[in-house]
């Protein structure tokens, strides 16, 4: 099974409204992970890390909704879901998915972020970070400013991967959103083996 074939039957079981179905699908970089995986705001007022993901870098996965103002001409664009799979897609496709955290999470208003929860914590304390950015609104306007850029083909851009501490790699995948909360699935074998995770946003 192509991946590509597994991200659309996800997003046809999965998301709520048809509005929000992916009009492409691209791999956006790989996430490194240390602690936890958080899918959230820029700066959630609480947050549950999605799942137990393993240390390590991981694929990740974006859909993307692509749309065209009528009257203005302008497209805007904004993700839907994000993915992460750690299995081969055809393991996952026969896989069922259930929250992975209890209850919904802030997303947006405008950006959301798959990163570690280390490199999110040390946003908000004391520590010193080799990452140039003095807070999270630093890094905010720094994602801000590279959505404003078009991408290769012209278009605009979905999403930028910034790296948020050059000692670690620790890196955020950042991208527009269109909803107010979070939710995280998870798939697993019959083992409790986690195969995948599945980020998408709900009204």
């Amino acid at each position: 099974m192509e991946i590509n074939t597994l991200l659309r039957q996800l997003a046809e079981e999965h998301i709520e409204y048809s509005s929000d179905q992916p009009d492409e699908f691209h791999y956006a970089g790989d996430l490194r992970v240390a602690s936890a995986l958080v899918f959230s705001s820029p700066d959630p007022s609480e947050y549950s890390a999605c799942g137990d993901v393993p240390p390590g870098l991981h694929p990740v996965h974006l859909g993307v909704v692509r749309r065209r103002d009528e009257e203005s001409g302008e497209e805007t664009a904004y993700v839907s879901m994000a993915f992460i799979p750690l299995a081969e897609p055809e393991v996952i496709a026969g896989a069922e998915f259930v929250d992975a955290i209890e209850d919904t999470q802030p997303l947006g208003p405008d950006f959301g972020f798959v990163w570690d929860a280390g490199a999110m914590n040390a946003f908000h304390s004391d520590d010193t970070r080799s990452d140039g950015f003095a807070d999270v609104d630093a890094l905010v306007a720094h994602v801000e400013a590279e959505l404003a850029t078009a991408d290769p083909a012209g278009r605009p851009r979905a999403w930028v991967d910034v790296v948020v501490d050059q000692e670690t790699g620790l890196n955020v995948l950042a991208f527009p959103v269109n909803d107010e909360f979070a939710l995280c699935l998870e798939a697993r074998d019959t083992d409790g083996k986690l195969l995948g995770l599945l980020c998408i946003g709900t009204m």
